[in-house]
């Protein structure tokens, strides 16, 4: 996933160069130098849950949270909670929102795609509103329990209706985390470039290297 994510890196240094505008070109370079400084935080950042999983499939991931200790759900978000912020806000600045969204602030600095206009401009913040929905599933999934919910099983639900009660346990959740990236996107000023990168090399990075300490192993109870 994070792979296909990191393809955007081209889209963004192609589109500039391919406008044929010196400004738009710096545009490009500049979403780049973005995009990867927060792409190595994410994969730090992710060492550590993944560690504590034990496993890189995203459903044994979700399967690891489903389980308790002393009747208490060992979600991602309570294990490690700097993890959950760490991710949050590298994902958010990934995939240019605000108040990361430099490439897009056309009042205070020339995107990538300022010669642009209609459906390839549409086109270009689609991606970004995909990427989004992208980072709140992987939140949803790595940090917040996937599909799981405590006492769902309970139920004694037939199998169908339990998928379908899965599948919208996991769809509020997203929509939960895109209503948390939206309310940071309107309450939060956009920052300058240089704080922006000196926020993810010098802050959001040596974090995640912290930690990414092992945690005890929790046995479920």
């Amino acid at each position: 996933v994070l792979a296909l994510l990191s393809v955007g890196v081209h889209g963004v240094v192609m589109a500039g160069w391919a406008s044929g505008s010196n400004y738009a070109l710096l545009g490009g370079l500049r979403g780049a130098a973005q995009m990867i400084s927060y792409e190595v935080a994410m994969l730090a950042i992710l060492a550590g849950p993944l560690y504590l999983y034990g496993t890189l499939d995203l459903t044994q991931a979700a399967a690891w949270q489903a389980r308790t200790w002393h009747g208490l759900p060992l979600w991602g978000v309570f294990l490690q909670p700097l993890a959950f912020v760490l991710f949050l806000t590298a994902g958010a600045a990934e995939t240019k929102r605000a108040p990361f969204d430099l490439p897009e602030g056309e009042a205070e600095i020339v995107g990538y795609f300022v010669e642009y206009s209609g459906m390839k401009f549409a086109m270009f913040m689609n991606t970004d509103f995909l990427e989004s929905i992208v980072l709140a599933g992987m939140t949803t999934t790595l940090f917040l329990g996937g599909w799981h919910l405590p006492g769902l099983s309970l139920l004694g639900l037939p199998s169908w209706a339990f998928a379908l009660a899965s599948f919208g346990v996991f769809t509020v959740k997203v929509l939960a985390v895109l209503w948390l990236l939206m309310q940071i996107r309107w309450t939060l000023p956009r920052f300058r470039f240089d704080q922006l990168l000196d926020l993810g090399w010098k802050n959001i990075l040596p974090l995640a290297l912290v930690q990414a300490v092992p945690l005890p192993e929790f046995r479920p109870v």
